[in-house]
């Protein structure tokens, strides 16, 4: 064989980001002139580099080149141990071919990255987020999720709370922020917090902290800011119908009541001065008069009785009013083309007023639509935000009546960077109430 070549070194460590080198030598052993080209071979082709690429010999001369391997700082070659080698092609012989090879160690780095969406959320007992872990490093990488706020006001809970993240792939986590104190009413608070992403060693041991991300959650009270107008607006109806009826309705009664007695009496006086012969016509007709004063009062005490039954019914309307706090959140997901839904009925005898929507996405396109049964309230393009789109009205959005439905309603076009369907979510706030019975006749 006239040509033979060797390579200085039988293993190479490469640093990802840093040029490692090492020589190759080529001997020409025939007779002849002998022009020989240098390439690359194997996985690490594609990042090295030899210099000069092609060598002419005289015959028993030797010649070499240097061989420069880059691996960028990226995941696309994994840390491990890579076969690589020279191929010499001699141009006069070119059967006469040799392939000098050694070992590469691909030293491990870690680039890991963390994005909690929405940064910011919504509700009066629990916050709901997605922590995405990116990991750009050239080895897997095993996480450990936990939670910290400064007040110590807050819990956690991961769903994993492990994660294994393969090289130059991304995993996904559920959280749910959970304060300890309920607001009842009054001002919502802002509950800031971090989740620590914290690497897991070998033997299942927590390593060090590798990266976290801050997030909030704004508590709203359970019950709504109007209950208290609700409740004192009941109190004034009530207390103007009690007015109505001492300073109008029973002196009325009570007039009415003094005239029908004075009129018998004052017959029984004109027939008793005519003659004492209807004396007994006259006791008479006092016992019929008498008897119609009785029933007079006891009409009204009657009257009293239903006014006070009436006032009764309407402290319960208002206390009817004011209703149940109602929140639902509904998650969506739905591949490429494709949709979701989902559905809540208006139970028996409530009626559903909706007084706040929160739209929630993690960057994927397409449309959230909010629904009265088949009619749409209102929807958004969930790719214009990042986050949560709040909504809030003063007069209720819609007003659902028994049996109705609440439909929310995902269509996924693109999901978000490194997401491989369309995830978000709907919530509705607002109130259920009783529905009123109907109104009873007078008595």
């Amino acid at each position: 064989m006239s040509t033979s070549a060797r390579l200085d070194v039988a293993e190479l460590v490469v640093v990802p980001g840093a040029p490692a080198t090492c020589q190759v030598t080529v001997a020409n052993r025939g007779s002849v002139v002998e022009a020989y080209t240098l390439s690359p071979v194997g996985d690490l082709a594609a990042y090295a580099v030899i210099e000069p690429a092609v060598l002419s010999l005289y015959p028993d001369a030797e010649g070499t080149a240097t061989v420069t391997i880059t691996v960028p700082q990226e995941a696309v070659v994994q840390a491990g141990d890579v076969p690589f080698g020279v191929l010499v092609e001699p141009r006069e012989h070119p059967a006469d071919t040799a392939v000098p090879e050694a070992m590469v160690h691909v030293q491990p780095f870690s680039d890991l990255t963390a994005e909690l969406t929405p940064r910011t959320s919504h509700g009066s007992r629990v916050g709901r987020h997605t922590v995405s872990i990116d990991n750009r490093g050239n080895q897997p990488v095993t996480v450990e999720l936990s939670g910290k706020d400064p007040d110590a006001v807050v819990e956690f809970r991961f769903s994993p709370s492990t994660l294994e993240v393969q090289p130059g792939a991304a995993a996904f986590a559920k959280v749910k922020a959970r304060p300890l104190d309920r607001i009842w009413r009054g001002t919502s608070k802002t509950r800031q917090f971090s989740i620590v992403v914290t690497q897991v060693a070998r033997g299942g041991q927590p390593g060090a902290t590798i990266t976290k991300v801050d997030g909030m959650m704004v508590q709203d009270p359970i019950l709504p800011s109007w209950t208290g107008k609700a409740i004192v607006g009941a109190l004034a109806a009530a207390a103007l119908l009690t007015g109505l009826w001492f300073g109008v309705l029973r002196p009325t009664v009570e007039s009415a009541a003094q005239d029908a007695v004075e009129k018998p009496l004052a017959a029984i006086k004109k027939d008793t001065a005519v003659a004492k012969d209807t004396a007994a016509k006259a006791e008479e007709k006092a016992q019929v008069a008498q008897q119609q004063s009785n029933n007079t009062q006891k009409g009204q005490n009657n009257q009293n009785q239903a006014q006070t039954e009436r006032d009764k019914q309407i402290a319960a309307q208002a206390a009817a009013a004011v209703g149940t706090p109602f929140a639902q959140r509904w998650p969506l997901k739905a591949k490429p083309g494709g949709s979701d839904q989902a559905t809540y009925t208006v139970p028996a005898g409530k009626m559903l007023r909706i007084t706040d929507v929160n739209f929630e996405s993690q960057g994927s396109t397409g449309w959230l639509d909010l629904r009265k049964d088949k009619d749409s309230l209102g929807g958004v393009a969930p790719q214009y935000f990042r986050n949560i789109q709040d909504y809030r009205y003063i007069a209720p959005l819609a007003v659902l009546q028994p049996g109705q439905k609440v439909v929310v309603h995902l269509d996924c076009t693109t999901p978000a960077p490194g997401a491989t369907a369309c995830e978000n979510a709907i919530m509705v706030g607002g109130n259920l109430v009783d529905v009123p019975p109907p109104a009873k006749p007078a008595t």
